[in-house]
């Protein structure tokens, strides 16, 4: 059925809703990345990199020595390594438990959340010495409707996760909470620290 749009509606069908909402979450996990690139340095271990157009984007900070870009799924590593080759970029098919090299910056993009033992990340960071941790998150309760969300997060649940590391900046786009840590200084109590609300 043709309906003439209006100033009041636009009329979609299901399959160009679809494609329109496909669209618009494809560009806000672009934007993420583009939008905390800055705050990445040295080496950096880019977790659950999917198909690879986060890790390219974070190569292109001047900054950025290496970017790791780690997936458990050998389709998207496949596609990455041939889509988003850099000199700057190693892909890798590897469970995140099972990473032993060091790293200057951790990014952690809408992974916490689908992970049953959260404690891996925080293993990941102790274990791999991370300085500086992104981590990213949805910024509203989501298990009651995502069965791949296991649990739901508040800025202060990670800065609990890492009580080696200090909150300096925490922002929102739409409804994901960012939350960007880095180690404390050597002879500085953590408790000082817990409760970010206080800073």
């Amino acid at each position: 059925m043709k309906i003439a749009p209006t100033l009041e509606r636009i009329y979609l069908t299901k399959n160009e809703f679809s494609e329109a909402e496909n669209r618009i979450r494809f560009h806000e996990h672009l934007r993420r990345y583009a939008a905390i690139r800055r705050f990445c340095y040295g080496k950096v271990l880019d977790v659950a990199c999917g198909c690879g157009y986060g890790s390219y984007i974070l190569a292109v900070n001047p900054e950025v020595e290496k970017v790791t870009g780690v997936d458990i799924e050998n389709e998207a590593i496949n596609w990455a390594k041939v889509e988003y080759a850099h000199s700057k970029i190693d892909f890798l098919c590897q469970d995140i438990s099972k990473i032993t090299s060091e790293f200057d910056t951790l990014v952690c993009f809408e992974t916490i959340e689908h992970l049953k033992d959260a404690t891996i990340i925080k293993n990941l960071v102790e274990r791999c010495k991370v300085s500086h941790v992104i981590i990213s998150f949805p910024d509203k309760k989501s298990t009651h409707f995502n069965p791949f969300h296991f649990q739901d997060f508040v800025v202060q649940d990670i800065a609990d996760f890492f009580p080696n590391h200090l909150v300096y900046h925490a922002f929102r786009t739409g409804d994901v909470q960012f939350v960007l840590m880095m180690k404390l200084p050597k002879n500085a109590p953590a408790h000082i620290f817990r409760n970010i609300r206080d800073l």
